[in-house]
């Protein structure tokens, strides 16, 4: 499938600014829990453009709040793939896999993103801080119950 690299945006000539306030309208109708609309708009932009790691991350952040998980992994994978200093498909992976208890793999993409974020200022690097501190502190108590009724 050689013809998906190709960018049907340049065919159908949507300039990058135009591509870019799609994205906006899509982040807009995100932040405002309209999930339907955001996910049609970055479906069509991942179609139109396949190598753009946002409009990637940005589908899988909504495919896994919609717990599409392996879709939303799919897409997150593809985002880093294509960018690796993005933070956000990072720890949007990381979510999935916790919710899947795939617990160190989690933690290795938090560390990725924090990494990514050395003077910490990042919203999302701050995230996954959060993350790996939830995720040892419930390790932490699971190995607590495991030696105590053992």
């Amino acid at each position: 499938m050689k013809e998906k690299k190709n960018s049907y945006r340049k065919a159908l000539k949507i300039s990058k600014d135009e591509f870019t306030e799609m994205g906006r309208a899509g982040a807009m109708f995100f932040e405002q829990g309209n999930l339907h609309k955001a996910r049609t708009i970055f479906e069509g932009l991942v179609e139109m453009e396949p190598e753009s790691a946002e409009a990637h991350s940005a589908l899988g952040a909504i495919l896994a709040l919609n717990q599409q998980d392996q879709e939303a992994i799919d897409h997150l994978e593809k985002a880093i793939n294509i960018d690796s200093a993005q933070i956000a498909p990072y720890v949007n992976l990381a979510e999935v896999f916790v919710r899947g208890q795939r617990l160190e793999e989690a933690v290795q993409l938090l560390k990725n993103a924090i990494e990514l974020d050395p003077d910490e200022s990042d919203a999302g690097a701050h995230r996954a801080r959060m993350m790996v501190i939830g995720i040892y502190r419930v390790m932490k108590m699971e190995d607590k119950k495991f030696t105590t009724n053992h």
